[in-house]
């Protein structure tokens, strides 16, 4: 029988009440896999951080402190990993059978290994990560589905998935890892430049394999359309022969997405990426401090690839909520994240090659700092109506603080009505999400938000749900979830119910329950 849902706060879990005060074995209660090193809640189906067991024990089976020590001291012995350290089960193991099984949903796009559980994600991810709108009938397909883990670190494995991952080998015979390409050499695009580059810059095995993947995997990523496509396939691949910089940025942004494919090898490609931007962050200083018409095409898809790195970094490293910085009294210019910084000044660096940019190879680039989402007053109307209702009775709020979020939150309405129509003809990319509404608002929004101002959090909150949008994207991943989380944490209760729809639509039904 098919499970839909987790069976946590379900009929299992209290029958497990009912029989707790018989003396429950920690063994019943809960199944190791040493193999992967998860442990499996066997009345609630599904496999239990190593930091949340307890809370799990005391908030789901309400556990008080001395029934939980013998359940506690029976998971310390026991070899854990964090979720982001397990790896997908073996064909053969699948499905496990503490698990649900679910249906969904497998991404036929080559070298996307993407599964989700409902048919409307699959649909926001052929435009975030695909670059155009995907074909039911042909981009993806039914597959049988299991996770781990629930909430913010929820990852589905596929028997189906890995079977045909083992099917594909390389010319040496050697099966394919997932998230890496299986080539061979009449398969391999722009064999030719990949050979230059790697005789000009010396580059050893590692950054041999990470150009490759760039070629085949990576590029894919930054393509916000057809007409982008050519630029990362062709032209900014083209303009490293002459700034090293810049194929450094693309090498280091590559080896984070290998990371983010491969687990099991994070730390040898978090690593290199690393090295890469240590490098390349000189040469671009040096760069945009004098731009020319020689350099301004590489500096304007080094931007780019900036933002990408800083993403994914964050996302590699820590739960940084992507927007909400606190700022020290002596460093202001900290309240805006360094991605975020450079996408909103970035115009004004270039403004002296500006019109050369315009009209080089790399102009489609350019329309990322287009400020114009040409909505009219009518399809923003319902969303301004509900944010101006949040202000509060007059006076409540510094007369400035009311301004700068009368002005936030008309931009936010706008954003949201070209979310709306977007997603209806041209789709979403993660490049016009994080254009719609960041760039634009005042640098006094920041301000308020490391004030922890309840209106600039209220409408950080309802941007979760157009950054949620592209939440598959590999360097957004769990973002608005992580910032929805804070928001809620942070924001007086007595604003709650007008975050409350938002957390929802990202948080799902569970709410804060699941992070």
């Amino acid at each position: 029988m098919l499970r839909q849902k987790s069976l946590e706060g379900t009929g299992d879990t209290k029958r497990f009440q009912a029989q707790k005060e018989k003396g429950l074995a920690p063994s019943e209660l809960f199944h190791h896999r040493p193999d992967y090193g998860v442990l499996i809640c066997i009345t609630c189906h599904y496999a239990i951080q190593p930091g949340a067991i307890r809370r799990h024990l005391k908030d789901i089976h309400h556990l008080h402190h001395e029934k939980r020590r013998p359940y506690v001291a029976y998971t310390k012995e026991l070899k854990l990993k964090r979720p982001e350290e397990v790896q997908s089960p073996l064909p053969d193991d699948f499905p496990i059978p503490q698990l649900p099984v679910e249906k969904g949903w497998r991404c036929l796009a080559p070298g996307c290994n993407y599964l989700c559980a409902s048919n409307k994600r699959m649909e926001n991810h052929w435009p975030a990560v695909h670059a155009r709108k995907g074909n039911p009938e042909t981009d993806w397909h039914f597959t049988l589905l299991q996770t781990f883990f629930r909430g913010r670190m929820l990852r589905y494995f596929t028997g189906q998935n890995q079977r045909q991952l083992q099917n594909t080998r390389d010319k040496s015979g050697q099966i394919a890892k997932p998230g890496e390409a299986a080539f061979t050499q009449d398969q391999q695009p722009e064999t030719s430049l990949v050979k230059s580059l790697q005789e000009k810059y010396h580059l050893d095995a590692l950054d041999s394999q990470l150009l490759r993947h760039y070629f085949d995997s990576s590029y894919k990523t930054f393509v916000a359309n057809k007409k982008t496509e050519n630029v990362w396939i062709e032209v900014v691949p083209g303009l490293t022969c002459d700034n090293k910089f810049l194929l450094q940025g693309m090498l280091a942004c590559t080896a984070l997405h290998m990371a983010h494919s491969n687990p099991a090898e994070r730390q040898k490609y978090t690593l290199r990426g690393c090295s890469h931007q240590e490098a390349a962050i000189p040469e671009f200083r040096k760069a945009i401090e004098s731009p020319t018409e020689d350099n301004c095409d590489a500096i304007m898809a080094f931007a780019y690839l900036l933002v990408v790195y800083s993403l994914a970094t964050d996302l590699e490293q820590s739960n940084n909520p992507l927007l909400i910085i606190d700022a020290s009294p002596s460093d202001t210019q900290q309240i805006i994240p360094p991605w975020l910084h450079f996408i909103r000044t970035g115009c004004y660096m270039l403004k002296d090659v500006w019109h050369r940019i315009e009209s080089g190879r790399a102009s489609i680039l350019a329309y990322a700092w287009e400020r114009n989402l040409d909505v009219s007053d009518e399809e923003k109307q319902s969303h301004l109506d509900f944010f101006l209702s949040i202000i509060p009775e007059e006076d409540a709020w510094p007369e400035e603080s009311t301004r700068v979020y009368h002005h936030a939150a008309n931009l936010l309405a706008e954003s949201f009505a070209y979310v709306d129509r977007a997603k209806r003809t041209i789709g979403l990319t993660a490049w016009s999400i994080l254009g719609t509404w960041p760039v634009r608002i005042e640098q006094g929004f920041f301000t308020l938000t490391s004030e922890k101002h309840p209106g600039a959090l209220i409408l950080l909150a309802h941007y979760c749900v157009i950054l949620n949008q592209i939440g598959d994207c590999w360097y957004i991943g769990e973002r608005p979830a992580i910032l929805t989380a804070s928001i809620s944490r942070i924001l007086d209760k007595r604003w709650h119910p007008y975050i409350e729809g938002a957390v929802k639509e990202v948080l799902g039904p569970g709410g804060l329950e699941g992070m």
